[in-house]
């Protein structure tokens, strides 16, 4: 038994070694898990920024950095779009939007709805995007109504 918990603890600790990890950075790691814990990292994106256009300096801290990359994955998603064009989230930032007014619009929008932002984060980015830019509608789409 003692021999059979030996193995596996050396094998975690080659893969963890392999891996490059220790298991003081293994427990230390997270992400985000939910909307305000977003809102929350995003806040000090938005407050410790500097400088200006493609030129940002965000904090360097583990809650501006998560801030940055979630939304930054969002941002990708936010142009997919299917054959017909229509977006994918639902939402139609302009092509020129940055990253950092994409964070600002999901700042603003927890502010507004801190009561019901829900427990999906992915969604109350979306409601966000929606919100702050939604797609306008087609001529054929007006002539339905």
């Amino acid at each position: 038994m003692l021999a059979r918990y030996a193995s596996g603890l050396m094998r975690s600790l080659i893969v963890s070694l392999v891996l490059g990890l220790t298991p003081a950075a293994v427990q230390t790691a997270r992400a985000i898990d939910s909307p305000r814990q977003l809102a929350a990292a995003c806040e000090t994106v938005v407050r410790g920024k500097s400088g200006a256009g493609n030129d940002i300096k965000i904090p360097n801290t583990r809650d501006a950095l998560l801030c940055w990359g979630y939304m930054q994955a969002m941002q990708d998603l936010a142009v997919l779009a299917f054959e017909d064009g229509t977006r994918l989230l639902g939402a139609c930032p302009p092509e020129d939007a940055t990253l950092l007014q994409l964070i600002q619009s999901y700042v603003k929008y927890a502010r507004a709805h801190s009561k019901d932002l829900g427990n999906s984060t992915a969604v109350a980015v979306i409601n966000a995007f929606n919100e702050a830019y939604p797609c306008s509608r087609t001529k054929a789409d007006a002539e339905d109504d």
